[in-house]
């Protein structure tokens, strides 16, 4: 099961983009992102390598697991960092 819908949905909801926004930024249709969204279709691979390398994330990440806000901002996890 790919992950990628959900999470290509979960990106732009929390970079405030729309749909025509992020389509365009790939060379996409809306209706094509819409699709990719909702599950009806999966995009090629070198469309999901530059919303990857876009974004910084890893294909793994956009593939394989529903990312968190965390992993869409980089955030560091200073709960993990030693106290002084």
């Amino acid at each position: 099961m790919s992950y990628f819908g959900y999470n290509i949905k979960k990106i732009r909801v929390a970079k405030k983009m729309n749909q025509t926004d992020f389509a365009k930024l790939f060379g996409l249709k809306r209706t094509a992102l819409g699709a990719y969204e909702e599950g009806r279709a999966e995009a090629k691979i070198d469309t999901i390598i530059k919303i990857a390398d876009y974004f910084d994330l890893t294909l793994d990440q956009l593939l394989r697991k529903k990312i968190t806000v965390n992993e869409i901002f980089h955030f560091k996890n200073y709960f993990s960092l030693k106290k002084v």
